[in-house]
């Protein structure tokens, strides 16, 4: 019991102390990758953690996939700062899980089982916060390939009424609300890049690798191979990935109407069960 409140003690004051250090170095970064994140407050004291013992470099290869795929979800420019604020929210997580463990230990008059059970918590806090990005990258995947027919349609119909590929993409973006999806906001930036003039080729290339989905690289390639050439390539070219685009959003679309089919079934099975003890309770009662 007495380990039990001084590890809780050591772990608060431990807080304040490095809160005071940190507070002010990593307001402004927070501020600015904040995005996403949950526990904002204790991020500075976690981002002072990081820098302090040099975790990224120490741990890089086992976090790389991390950074992997923060460059997927925000662009290569800002992977390695969210990457930072991503393991600072999981050291924000772990800390409060051994607090709130030794708290309800020690509530409990030292129960050791508490203790074990908290910790038990804290070692699966990792794995469902780096399931979690992974789930956030794989439904940016799906909405790119989802978005991505469409734009390939009103490229070629641009393009068959007279419009260069240039002219046919900013069009193309000029349609669209800002709400919209990942794909038209990486759109965006290409868009405004080829407004500034900054060669087509590199465009194209930064738009891929922005991306980083297989789809979008074929597509890019695509224009890229083509549209100097223009006309009829170009267009058939394009056909042709647009039926493929549009065969893959449709297998999308399938496996989310069976996920959620799945889901629906353990509520069912809920209501099966509670429905069969209101029907069958008072026959048995009568036993």
């Amino acid at each position: 019991m007495v380990f039990y409140g001084i590890f809780s003690i050591l772990l608060i004051v431990m807080y304040f102390i490095l809160s005071m250090k940190a507070k002010k170095t990593y307001a402004m970064f927070v501020e600015r990758y904040k995005s996403g994140s949950s526990l904002v407050f204790m991020a500075p004291v976690s981002l002072y953690i990081i820098d302090r013992l040099n975790i990224i470099d120490r741990l890089y290869s086992r976090i790389s996939f991390v950074q992997r795929t923060m460059i997927s979800l925000y662009g290569s420019r800002d992977a390695l700062q969210y990457t930072k604020m991503f393991l600072a929210q999981l050291i924000s997580t772990v800390l409060i899980c051994l607090l709130g463990s030794s708290v309800f230990a020690l509530l409990s008059q030292g129960d050791t089982t508490i203790f074990i059970a908290g910790c038990i918590i804290t070692v699966m806090v990792p794995v469902v916060m780096f399931k979690r990005i992974i789930n956030m990258e794989n439904e940016r995947r799906n909405a790119i390939v989802t978005e991505l027919p469409e734009v390939v349609n009103k490229i070629v119909l641009l393009i068959n009424a007279g419009e260069t590929v240039q002219q046919a993409l900013i069009r193309c973006v000029a349609t669209k609300q800002a709400e919209d999806g990942p794909l038209y906001k990486d759109l965006r930036e290409a868009v405004n890049k080829l407004t500034s003039n900054e060669p087509f080729h590199s465009v194209m290339n930064e738009l891929s690798k922005n991306c980083g989905i297989q789809e979008v690289s074929i597509f890019t390639t695509t224009i890229l191979l083509n549209y100097r050439k223009g006309g009829h390539d170009l267009v058939l070219a394009l056909r042709e990935l647009s039926h493929e685009l549009w065969e893959k959003r449709k297998s999308i679309s399938k496996t989310k109407g069976e996920e959620a089919s799945s889901k629906l079934v353990f509520p069912l099975v809920l209501i099966f069960v509670a429905v069969m003890i209101i029907v069958g309770y008072p026959a048995l009662s009568l036993l």
